[in-house]
């Protein structure tokens, strides 16, 4: 007995001498794992920062580029200008002040003056007047740059230059040509100041950050510090002596021989009472104008990069604080344990412990992974719509014309309906894509009076047609009248989702599909949900089944993104996420009630509106009495001739055009010479809205109808601001066309 105890005092004491020992060596193995993480953390955060200001940087050298790219295009127009050409031809100083007092007007936000160069070189017309001093002096700067417009008679911008400390001014010239004839030149004055204000203040690094601009012998174009505009490295040493320039001698090195980078460096703050040294991040990328570059730079206080990794050094530091008293907890429990049966059972709760943790997480991922899954969807969901929409187009139209050339007691006949049919359904399914992104698709009508009884009795029409025969369809009216403010194909959307499911909740055993449609007073409804709109009576649409039914853990998920119990493959989880999103944006909602074995239940509310339902508008053909010429305007070649054979079956004269800026200057050269523009929105160079501003210009009157993959807020303004008349979604057919042409001409 004595020889057992002995032994197991000594099993015991080795126990504790191991226990220990692993208390220090897992608190070191900790304390190097804090380090690596918190060392990664910490690079993450620089290597983050670095590219948010390298994309700062680029974002900004873009803006300029395409701010001097827009008003060399804007200076283009008014030299092209015939009646301007003539003017400065003849010598008419009257229309020439007046077209160079209108553009100052338009552009005086960012230009200097804008003035007129003739053949002999002389600076012959100026807007602003100038005294005789200032347009000496102004020549005196330029008078390189006249001769080279003189010679190559080609536009090109100048270099900066500056024309007093802290002002520098680019010039842009752009010949004039009356009849393929030079006739001389115009010069537009843009002040950097004014871009910079425009451009470049606006935006804000850090907290005492800055955006400026270097030319590539490395003087300071644009400047929060007016005094250091104009200035070189050299001059600032000159006016700042007794500095350390080390680092900004080799920043500047690197921005003059490289296209793009960041770096670390020690600088002052110029506009500071006393000047500190202090570290900061600075990226830098090029912009190329004319025969030279400048050199865009976004500067940050270090300090501010240190702020997020000191607070991720204190959450790492209470982490590993966290751990350890975690550790030591439990090391010292188990030291004090006297039973392997305690020890076994506080291992037991340790561990179920760990796995809740591990089941949030995953629960945490997967959530992520959905919100990640909708925002990539609402991203794309465009420019699928759109490259969708462009192949539906020729397939939709060819479709309706052969449909319109082929009797239809001829086999051929059918085969085109069902491929008329097909790019119908397909259609429908981009529409789909659209509402899930919210976006608005341009064939779904406004709201308006609908009564839903129409909805369900057209919803079931369609169904009957796939139904097996084990399921059985009721509808039952327990109301005469059921009519909301809706819009009728999203509210004939809902009907269709909620019907297939209960259709599939039964494909297999059969079954009953029921759909009552009936009214309540708002008084019920608010037992049901207490924040409603407020309306005298609701329509309630149930929609029923008598399949499987659900569990309660499924009954939470079912309106979750993604969330499907159909096998891979035939369900994408979207269809009650859909219905839910349609009815919020109608201001109702839908209630479930569902039991394993006995079926579900789905019944939709929404308020009752008081207005009267239109009846169906028959569409009818529209007729011309006389041709209309149409310029039709496209990057895809296959839509362009499939909308311009559809538009020609209804007898129009059409001319087309793949490039919208040669669509600008055909309509340029003839702008009274079509009746009406069709233009795609999504094309290079100029969009839709775009040519549409730039042909309304030219020609006030001219009729515009825009076709587009999806309706984005900017369109709808560009129709209330009279830039288009009317938009069409793609894909459109020539029956389509013809009935907003007829539509649009009428008007």
């Amino acid at each position: 007995m004595r020889f057992q105890r002995e032994i197991l005092f000594h099993y015991r004491s080795h126990f504790s001498f191991i226990t220990k020992l692993a208390l220090p060596i897992s608190f070191l193995v900790l304390l190097w794992m804090a380090y690596g993480s918190y060392m990664d953390g910490e690079r993450t955060v620089i290597e983050q920062q670095q590219q948010q200001l390298l994309t700062i940087a680029k974002l900004n050298s873009t803006s300029i580029e395409s701010f001097f790219d827009e008003q060399m295009h804007t200076l283009q127009i008014l030299t092209g200008n015939r009646e301007m050409s003539l003017a400065i031809a003849n010598k008419n100083e009257a229309v020439i002040d007046e077209n160079l007092s209108a553009y100052y007007a338009a552009k005086k936000d960012s230009i200097y003056r804008i003035s007129q160069v003739n053949l002999e070189g002389r600076v012959v017309h100026t807007f602003p007047k100038r005294t005789r001093r200032d347009a000496i002096k102004a020549y005196e700067l330029i008078k390189d740059d006249i001769q080279r417009v003189l010679r190559e008679k080609k536009p090109f911008i100048a270099s900066a230059k500056l024309e007093k400390q802290g002002h520098y001014i680019v010039h842009l010239f752009q010949p004039v040509y009356l009849d393929g004839k030079f006739q001389g030149a115009l010069i537009s004055v843009v002040n950097l100041n004014a871009v910079y204000e425009k451009l470049l203040k606006p935006i804000r690094v850090g907290t005492k950050g800055y955006i400026h601009v270097k030319d590539q012998q490395g003087y300071y174009l644009m400047h929060p510090s007016e005094e250091n505009i104009g200035l070189s490295l050299s001059a600032i040493k000159a006016k700042y002596p007794g500095l350390d320039y080390r680092d900004l001698e080799k920043l500047f090195k690197m921005q003059l021989t490289q296209e793009q980078g960041s770096a670390f460096y020690h600088s002052y703050w110029w506009g500071d009472e006393f000047y500190t040294k202090t570290k900061k991040i600075e990226a830098f990328s090029r912009v190329h104008l004319g025969d030279s570059f400048w050199v865009v730079a976004a500067a940050m206080n270090y300090d501010d990069v240190r702020e997020p990794i000191a607070q991720n050094r204190i959450k790492t530091i209470e982490i590993f604080s966290m751990i350890v008293l975690t550790l030591a907890c439990a090391v010292y429990i188990i030291m004090r344990t006297k039973k392997n049966k305690e020890a076994l059972e506080y291992e037991t709760r340790y561990l179920r412990e760990l796995n809740n943790k591990n089941e949030l997480l995953r629960k945490k991922d997967l959530q992520l992974q959905h919100s990640q899954k909708l925002q990539l969807i609402g991203t794309i969901s465009g420019e699928i719509a759109h490259d969708f929409n462009n192949l539906l187009t020729p397939i939709r139209g060819y479709a309706e014309i052969m449909l319109s050339r082929i009797e239809p007691a001829e086999e051929i006949y059918d085969y085109v309906s069902e491929i008329y049919d097909a790019s119908e359904k397909a259609r429908l399914i981009i529409e789909e894509i659209l509402l899930l992104s919210r976006l608005e698709s341009g064939k779904v009508k406004k709201n308006a009076p609908v009564k839903v009884e129409e909805q369900v009795e057209e919803a079931l029409g369609l169904i009957k047609s796939f139904l097996s025969p084990k399921v059985n369809a009721v509808f039952k009216k327990r109301v005469d009248s059921a009519v909301i403010f809706a819009n009728k194909v999203q509210i004939h959307q809902v009907i269709m989702n909620l019907c297939n499911n209960a259709y599939q909740a039964m494909k297999t055993a059969g079954g009953e599909l029921k759909i009552i449609l009936d009214t309540i007073p708002l008084q019920e409804v608010k037992k049901i949900r207490e924040n409603v709109l407020e309306v005298r009576d609701y329509v309630t649409l149930s929609i029923s089944d008598t399949g499987r039914g659900m569990s309660d853990d499924t009954l939470q998920k079912i309106f979750d993104p993604f969330f499907t119990t159909k096998p891979a493959g035939e369900g994408t989880g979207l269809g009650l996420y859909i219905v839910q999103s349609i009815l919020e944006k109608h201001q109702g909602f839908i209630f479930v009630d569902s039991e394993l074995g006995k079926g579900s239940t789905f019944t939709v509310y929404l308020p009752k509106t008081e207005f009267v339902a239109k009846e169906t508008e028959i569409n009818m053909n529209p007729v011309f009495t006389e041709q209309r010429r149409i310029l039709l305007v496209d990057d895809k070649q296959r839509v362009l001739k499939a909308m311009r054979r559809g538009l020609e079956s209804y007898g129009f004269h059409v001319e087309t055009e793949s490039d919208s800026v040669e669509a600008l200057q055909r309509f340029e050269k003839s702008p009274n010479h079509y009746d009406l523009v069709i233009t795609d929105q999504a094309m290079p160079y100029l969009t839709g809205t775009e040519l549409a501003e730039r042909i309304k210009v030219i020609n006030p009157s001219m009729k515009i109808i825009l076709i587009t993959g999806y309706v984005e807020d900017h369109v709808v303004a560009y129709k209330e601001r009279l830039i288009i008349d009317e938009y069409m979604c793609k894909p459109v057919a020539g029956s389509d066309m013809a009935q907003m042409i007829y539509k649009v001409l009428q008007s």
